[in-house]
């Protein structure tokens, strides 16, 4: 069972972001760019507006469903790019790429397929804690107790079935980009064959790198926002009654600050792309084999 190199992947991460950050923002650039001016134009149509009714869909959703479906292609496109050059299948600079062929295609499935694994994953889990609790409530001997013993049972489950989730997800995401790249297909299942044994060694590999940069993105959002948007989250959980009018408060807050939320995920977006798709890509050489790549 071959290891992840944890130190060798994280030392290749930092190199090649900030080693090559003129060819990573090269390459990455113009689809941020429209995925950035989409964003705006959705929140715009779709983020302030109130539903029309309870039973019909809210103004603007066609349009939000297709910029979704737009934003996972960029990031397919975004995949790419970054694996491609840093798996050595692409060389030299970049001033501007965009490329939609098949293996962008096979990474959007990649991720759709992702998706569609977490709703069924969490639909499973919901129904098992569901059955587990009532089964314990069953089994005890009163209802005070019964009460008491399934909402505990119901609780344990749930946390050890997101736990699984979780591990589930890491191991089928982590290696999918590069696999789809070398073998064609979606490479979920390839990923989870090649992740055996490396679960904590991939857990470390993201603590060191793509964490650190989105606790920085996050401390900026948060200094953007101001006070006045987690006094608003405060007080919607201590006066659950009016959640409304506190979410509206938030989403009002939110959108006002929106150009500056959009400029700083751009402006990081290169740095957070390349540190997240760049461990992988050297991962699956070490677990592959430095061999798998066609010449």
């Amino acid at each position: 069972m071959n290891k992840i190199p944890v130190g060798e992947t994280i030392r290749f991460a930092y190199a090649f972001t900030f080693g090559e950050i003129g060819t990573v923002i090269g390459l990455v650039w113009i689809p941020l760019v429209i995925n950035t001016i989409a964003a705006f134009l959705v929140e715009r149509s779709f983020g302030g507006v109130e539903a029309a009714a309870p039973a019909s869909l809210p103004p603007g959703f066609g349009f939000f469903a297709l910029y979704s479906v737009v934003a996972v292609l960029i990031v397919a496109m975004v995949a790419v790019a970054l694996t491609r050059q840093a798996m050595g299948l692409r060389q030299g600079p970049a001033f501007a790429h965009v490329s939609l062929g098949t293996a962008e295609l096979h990474v959007f499935g990649g991720i759709a397929g992702l998706y569609l694994l977490c709703v069924i994953f969490v639909m499973g889990l919901a129904l098992a804690v569901v059955v587990v609790g009532g089964v314990a409530s069953m089994l005890a001997p009163s209802k005070a107790i019964g009460e008491m013993v399934g909402g505990a049972a119901g609780s344990v489950a749930a946390l050890v079935g997101l736990g699984a989730i979780f591990y589930a997800l890491v191991r089928l995401s982590f290696l999918f980009v590069p696999a789809a790249l070398v073998g064609g297909g979606f490479g979920l299942s390839r990923s989870w064959e090649l992740t055996k044994g490396n679960f904590w060694r991939i857990a470390a590999v993201g603590a060191a790198t793509v964490l650190p940069v989105s606790l920085v993105v996050f401390a900026i959002n948060v200094a953007i926002l101001g006070p006045g948007y987690f006094a608003s989250i405060a007080a919607m959980l201590q006066d659950q009654a009016h959640f409304a009018k506190y979410a509206a408060e938030q989403a009002r807050m939110t959108s006002a600050n929106m150009p500056l939320l959009l400029g700083t995920g751009l402006v990081f977006a290169p740095l957070s792309y390349a540190l997240l798709f760049a461990p992988s890509a050297f991962a699956y050489r070490a677990l592959a084999g430095k061999n798998v790549l066609p010449p």
